[in-house]
């Protein structure tokens, strides 16, 4: 599908590089820039004010202090690509990014901070953000395995990763052990994001990893509704804690994980049309 060359909400309008625009999924668009270091300083300002409103709406939480510092850090210098989703109405409702790295000699997608405000989360735009940039990045080089890294401290998000490639693919997890190419991977991009020392290796906890926190991190404690994920967080991963995930994505995984997830909104919408209704 074409990119469209105008942003179809006027914030994202004048900027000095402006977005390329495409569909994300049924009803949304995503706006994203592959070369977010070329923006001009008041465009990144404008930038930060909408990235730190997302982030109160999407985690409870004033993120002011997060945003301020990671922007003072060299947030649009650093970062690969960084994208915006855009709702029906053309305005944004959630944002993600993510690092192109290399660490211990393995291509590694690294996904930076996103979210999703809390009215439009049923419709699954955080994996289908993830999925569109693990794409990007994997089927430019098919035969090549890649590690795809975050760190989080929300069950939801830990447990979509195992729902979505399979709980042994995902690290850490109760099948087997963190096998030492992942263990290398991780303390590497804990030293890159300035947790080399907070990093557990063995169960990939960082320790105090939100510590430019002020408050807390969500407004309310996140869970994802399975009992024991929901206890390890609770028993292991502090207020300011995260796990550090580590998953080994290749293309045909990939592709699987995209014919799964379109199997389900087909479900889905069938479902809603009445498909499986009886009369």
């Amino acid at each position: 599908m074409p990119a469209q060359t105008r942003p179809p909400c006027p914030q994202l309008r004048g900027l000095s590089v402006e977005p390329t625009v495409r569909r994300l999924s049924p009803g949304y668009r995503l706006a994203r820039w592959e070369r977010p270091d070329l923006l001009g300083p008041q465009c990144r300002e404008r930038l930060q004010v909408l990235l730190r409103s997302l982030a109160a709406r999407a985690f409870g939480a004033d993120h002011s202090d997060y945003w301020d510092a990671r922007v003072e850090g060299g947030f649009f210098d650093r970062i690969s690509t960084l994208a915006l989703i855009l709702g029906p109405d053309g305005e944004p409702v959630g944002w993600g990014g993510y690092h192109r790295q290399c660490f211990a000699g393995r291509r590694v997608v690294y996904l930076d901070a996103a979210g999703v405000v809390p009215e439009h989360r049923r419709f699954g735009l955080s994996a289908a953000l993830a999925l569109r940039f693990m794409a990007r990045e994997i089927w430019s080089h098919p035969w090549a395995a890649t590690y795809v890294l975050l760190r989080t401290r929300h069950p939801a998000v830990y447990a979509g990763w195992r729902k979505g490639l399979g709980a042994d693919r995902v690290f850490p997890n109760e099948y087997r052990a963190v096998p030492a190419r992942v263990r290398r991977v991780a303390q590497e991009a804990a030293h890159w994001l300035g947790d080399g020392p907070r990093l557990e290796p063995e169960g990939l906890l960082v320790r105090d990893a939100y510590r430019v926190f002020e408050g807390q991190v969500y407004g309310c404690e996140p869970v994802c509704g399975d009992a024991r994920i929901d206890g390890f967080f609770a028993e292991r991963v502090g207020g300011k804690d995260a796990l550090m995930v580590v998953v080994r994505v290749n293309a045909p995984l990939l592709a699987w994980a995209v014919a799964v997830r379109g199997l389900r909104g087909c479900v889905r919408r069938w479902s809603r049309a009445g498909v499986f209704r009886h009369g």
